[in-house]
């Protein structure tokens, strides 16, 4: 039978230390130490008085975690908010009155007349803590709360784990040196300092915090507007941000509030009408929500992912990636990205125009996304998706179809006929004319022949996969003919750009696509000597792989590395890290010209004739198409911008789009004129004047053929 007598709680070793502790706070209030800063000065030290003295009493009371924000070009428009804590700061003179009275009513109604702890907090707390030990209090004023959460704010922004903070889980001992910081604190801080420093930075119920950011998600307006009954609320949430918070638990809530508003009443902080009326309203909730990361970004969202890809790697941000992530989260920086909001909604039209996400049946997928040539900032980035989880009817994606897989893309497309200008300008950088006369009537050549490839074994390769040797068609039939090497390029002939390829070396071609920066998604060659279908584009690349490549035409033969950030402001204002282009020349002005001279036909009497812009000296560009119409492209540029057009196929392998419906529409035949073309050209109709649209200079008789 169990006694029914108590049974005495055996006493551990801590509890020992804690009556240590308890003593020496005893000692403290004795002495006086724990009143005013003022009313202490001349005391008599005692030992516990220099150990007191001789505790911590500096810490930083600042910057809070602050949320990032990306911007467009302008440094206007605001493209995403990244945020492990949504503060927006203001001045106490920007908090309403009732938000004042309301948290110090609650949790410190003294607060203007005690100093930095409490003495009478205290001594009620230690009565009730040594006569209820499983019931503790903790007689913190506002003050020492401010500091509580200073530390933990410290401890998180620093990666650190704000459970082992003092301001997280103290002991007795921890709470002394909470008590000195607090001390400290008032020493060189007025009440309204820390009045309005506690208003910013608390807690107010999931990633809200301080009442500006707090106000705005519960009603939608501003710390200045908080009325009475909004105000009891807020205040309300200290004691535990998310038991208290309106919109998850709204019984709770008005109990909490209707407690505040009677301290506040009992202060004659409110009149008894005005209590009335508060404790007798609903919570009226109007939430706005201010959603975090690239997922809030909209048309952005691809851009976005692309921009924050990159500075998650810089570690200007931090050593590690836990580290950078964590500082931007926190660190209250202004991004200013290269997008410019026009191009990039122009884009977005564009793709959805070709193929609309809302109704993608046959799942057939358009990508879109142009440089700045002159300093490869990215200027819109698009495609016919919205960014989130995959759904059945093909309108999301996660995978950006525009970039490298690090930047959140995919491995590439086979961009086809649009890699033969890289042949083109190898043909022209040693020392070939544009006009010469070329034999374009084979489709075969024997597995005998010898393709030049100094970089290979014996200088040379032959193809012998087949008995019969390489074999090839072209797209059209009535092309095998003889004619000039542009004649075979703006009409895209396989059978002139192969008699390109046998008179050239195979491994100058492949020295020609590394300085065009035609690159795998791991970062190697996209061209192998060894593949003779990489001629015609039997790789995988990116559309801004390619857009890069092609904007090294219209720049003079200088190649620009694409960009998306040119500066990171820290929240003073001040640059963290400012983003230079980073150009070099590849090609010589004149290979370049010869380039543009040639691909400027094709938008004149070339396989993208229908698809010109208006410009007709000033634009140039190149179609693609792979075997079976499975990817096409059109990328085309002016002087002041480049563009890579795609659509194709993501996840359905070598599936034909031949047939599909695209945007209601089956063809028989798709080309790089038919779909990618248009939606080039309806962008670039819209964008490219808005850039630099200077003609392209004659390259020289040599180039021309002419001496």
């Amino acid at each position: 039978m169990v006694s029914s007598k108590k049974v005495r709680k055996k006493r551990k070793p801590s509890d020992l230390l804690q009556f240590v502790a308890l003593s020496i706070i005893a000692g403290f209030i004795t002495a006086g130490l724990l009143v005013p800063p003022t009313a202490a000065a001349g005391m008599a030290a005692t030992s516990s008085i220099n150990w007191f003295k001789g505790l911590p009493d500096n810490m930083s009371d600042g910057p809070l975690s602050k949320p990032s924000v990306l911007y467009a070009s302008d440094g206007k428009t605001e493209l995403a908010t990244f945020y492990a804590q949504n503060r927006t700061e203001v001045p106490l003179d920007k908090i309403s009155q009732p938000m004042q009275d309301a948290i110090i009513a609650v949790e410190d109604r003294k607060f203007y007349d005690h100093g930095a702890i409490s003495p009478v907090g205290i001594g009620r707390a230690l009565v009730n803590n040594i006569l209820r030990p499983n019931n503790r209090q903790g007689a913190s004023t506002l003050t020492q709360q401010y500091v509580n959460n200073l530390l933990i704010d410290t401890a998180e922004q620093t990666g650190g784990d704000a459970t082992e903070t003092l301001g997280a889980n103290k002991g007795y001992v921890e709470k002394i040196i909470e008590m000195k910081l607090a001390i400290s604190m008032e020493e060189n801080k007025s009440k309204d300092e820390i009045l309005e420093g506690y208003l910013n930075i608390v807690n107010l119920g999931g990633a809200n915090y301080g009442v500006e950011a707090a106000a705005y998600y519960y009603w939608g307006i501003s710390a200045a507007e908080l009325n009475p009954a909004q105000a009891a609320t807020l205040a309300g949430m200290v004691q535990a941000p998310n038991v208290y918070r309106p919109n998850k638990n709204p019984e709770y809530s008005k109990e909490r509030r209707n407690l505040v508003l009677g301290t506040m009443l009992r202060d004659g902080k409110i009149t008894q009408k005005e209590y009335d009326n508060a404790v007798n309203s609903e919570l009226d909730l109007d939430i706005h929500t201010t959603d975090s990361g690239c997922s809030a970004a909209g048309v952005n969202a691809y851009f976005c992912n692309y921009v924050m890809s990159a500075l998650y790697g810089d570690e200007s941000f931090g050593a590690t990636e836990e580290d950078r992530i964590n500082s931007i989260y926190r660190g209250g920086y202004k991004i200013i990205s290269t997008l410019d909001t026009r191009a990039q909604d122009s884009a977005k039209k564009s793709v959805e125009a070709t193929q609309p996400s809302t109704n993608n049946i046959d799942d057939v997928n358009a990508a879109l996304v142009s440089v700045e040539p002159k300093n490869g900032y990215i200027k819109a980035m698009a495609q016919n998706s919205d960014y989130a989880d995959a759904k059945d009817d093909h309108s999301t994606s996660l995978y950006s179809y525009n970039v490298d897989p690090q930047y959140g893309g995919t491995t590439g497309f086979q961009p086809g006929s649009t890699f033969k200008p890289v042949v083109l300008a190898n043909w022209i950088d040693k020392g070939k004319s544009v006009n010469q006369v070329i034999d374009g009537t084979a489709l075969n050549y024997p597995a005998s022949t010898h393709w030049n490839a100094k970089c290979l074994d014996g200088g040379a390769f032959r193809f012998t996969e087949k008995p019969e040797g390489f074999t090839f068609q072209n797209a059209e039939g009535g092309y095998r003919q003889w004619g000039t090497v542009a004649f075979g390029m703006k009409n895209s002939i396989n059978s002139f750009l192969f008699r390109m390829v046998f008179e050239s070396d195979l491994c100058d071609i492949q020295e020609m696509a590394d300085k065009l920066h035609v690159h795998q998604w791991t970062g190697d060659t996209a061209y192998n000597p060894k593949i003779l279908t990489s001629n015609i584009g039997a790789i995988e690349v990116s559309p801004l792989t390619m857009a890069s490549a092609y904007a090294t035409f219209a720049n003079d033969g200088v190649y620009c590395e694409p960009m998306a950030t040119t500066k990171v402001e820290n929240r003073d204002g001040s640059v963290k890290k400012e983003y230079k282009p980073a150009c070099s020349e590849q090609i010589s002005k004149d290979v370049a010209n010869g380039v543009n001279y040639v691909l400027k036909q094709v938008l004149v009497d070339g396989s993208g004739w229908q698809r010109g812009i208006g410009l007709p000296d000033a634009s140039a560009a190149k179609t693609g198409t792979t075997d079976n119409s499975t990817q096409t492209w059109m990328v085309g540029y002016t002087k002041g911008l480049s563009t890579a057009s795609w659509v194709g196929n993501l996840q359905e392998g070598s599936r034909s789009l031949n047939g599909l419906s695209i945007n209601g529409q089956r063809s028989a035949y798709v080309d790089g004129a038919t779909f990618a073309g248009t939606q080039w050209q309806r962008y670039m109709n819209e964008t490219a004047k808005r850039y630099n649209t200077d003609k392209f200079a004659q390259p020289s008789n040599k180039v021309l053929g002419l001496g």
